[in-house]
């Protein structure tokens, strides 16, 4: 996971200094400085759909440990009648 985040981090930033690079060269409102502000947005919205489901499969993951925490519990309690 940590590769796919910096690779996308790197690309997010090259292509946020390319747009620059354009709207310096040919203007803000050139068809150069668009479509790199265009495929910028693409990339940081991939950047946010990949941290989101990170996000999620981290919560899952600890709210697994939460529950077999809690029934470890249970089943370790001395008040336990088999």
């Amino acid at each position: 996971m940590r590769d796919t985040n910096s690779a996308l981090m790197e690309k997010i930033q090259v292509k946020r200094e390319e747009m620059m690079a354009w709207a310096r060269a040919t203007g803000l409102n050139s068809e150069e400085t668009i479509r790199c502000s265009q495929e910028l947005d693409r990339l940081i919205y991939l950047y946010q759909v990949f941290y989101k489901r990170r996000q999620q499969r981290k919560q899952s993951g600890l709210m697994f440990v939460r529950q077999m925490k809690l029934l470890m519990n249970k089943f370790n309690s001395p008040a336990r009648i088999i």
